[in-house]
């Protein structure tokens, strides 16, 4: 599925959803849309289907299409897990604590609770919450300790 209409849902698609294999094609989509377009004028004149198809298609299709984006990639997006994080352990849940409070921003970003810049920032601060017990904080703090301090004569 290619999504141009939200360059932060596009962005997150690809980074976590990996969007070569989002199951979703964009025929299912215009299907989708053609049946609501169909609905839609079903309660006029056929004379007069045409011309509202068009003017549905001028006002509702670009934010039809976002939202089902974001529905789409929401519902793709639970099922992923994070396969390389240190958080997940032996437990038996799909998602981390990262990876279950990231899924909550994303379903107020899809709901338009919160705009963009925040979801980003509210992505960042819980990244840096848990920066240590990620699995790069974890390298890193191995290297340090198999590091001999130099000091300094």
């Amino acid at each position: 599925m290619y999504i141009v209409d939200d360059p932060l849902l596009a962005l997150i698609t690809r980074f976590m959803g990996d969007s070569q294999n989002v199951a979703v094609s964009d025929t299912e989509f215009m299907i989708r849309q053609i049946n609501a377009i169909e609905d839609y004028v079903g309660q006029f004149p056929d004379s007069e289907r045409d011309k509202r198809a068009i003017e549905w298609i001028a006002a509702h299709a670009r934010e039809y299409r976002r939202q089902w984006q974001k529905k789409t990639i929401a519902q793709t997006l639970v099922k992923v897990r994070c396969l390389d994080c240190p958080l997940t352990g032996a437990h038996s849940s799909l998602h981390c604590e990262i990876h279950t409070f990231w899924l909550s921003l994303l379903q107020h970003y899809i709901a338009d609770d919160i705009s963009s810049q925040e979801y980003v920032e509210s992505t960042l601060k819980l990244l840096s919450r848990y920066k240590d017990r990620l699995k790069v904080g974890v390298a890193r703090n191995r290297l340090k300790l198999a590091t001999p301090q130099l000091e300094v004569a």
